[in-house]
């Protein structure tokens, strides 16, 4: 599967990859390293989408499967990388989202919202699926990208 048949199969839906807490972005970014990058074995469990940046030289799996490459301002990310960004005063934890497209001043991406889908299940309201969305550079510490075998 590549990038655009992700995304068509699953804008709009629900993603709970794991089964619990509903839908976060985490689960969107495992169930794209499961279907599009081809892992059958996923990076380690993580509390906090940035930790996936923060931490990556000393989780083996995702070491060992991912590049993590520092957003330094410089080189825009690639499409269909993994876009990891600092958490915020409201969101503790960060965000993860998959690259769609980059300019001088924002990307595109395909994410899903794990607050709002927080509070729909406090609630007992149905979540938000995952959609389109832009984001500006203030907040992006780096990404991930697949290693090639070799």
């Amino acid at each position: 599967m590549d990038l655009q048949e992700f995304v068509d199969k699953y804008k709009g839906k629900v993603v709970d990859f794991d089964g619990a807490y509903g839908a976060q972005c985490v689960d969107l970014a495992r169930q794209y390293m499961k279907e599009v990058w081809g892992f059958t074995t996923q990076p380690e469990a993580v509390i906090g989408a940035s930790v996936f940046f923060f931490k990556h030289s000393i989780r083996p799996i995702q070491y060992k499967l991912c590049n993590c490459v520092p957003y330094t301002g410089v080189v825009q990310p690639p499409i269909g990388a993994l876009l990891i960004f600092k958490s915020s005063g409201t969101n503790q934890y960060g965000h993860i989202a998959i690259c769609l497209d980059t300019t001088s001043q924002d990307m595109t991406v395909f994410e899903q919202d794990g607050i709002a889908n927080d509070k729909a299940l406090e609630k007992g309201e149905p979540q938000k699926g995952a959609t389109i969305g832009t984001w500006k550079y203030d907040r992006l510490v780096g990404w991930l990208t697949k290693k090639e075998e070799g």
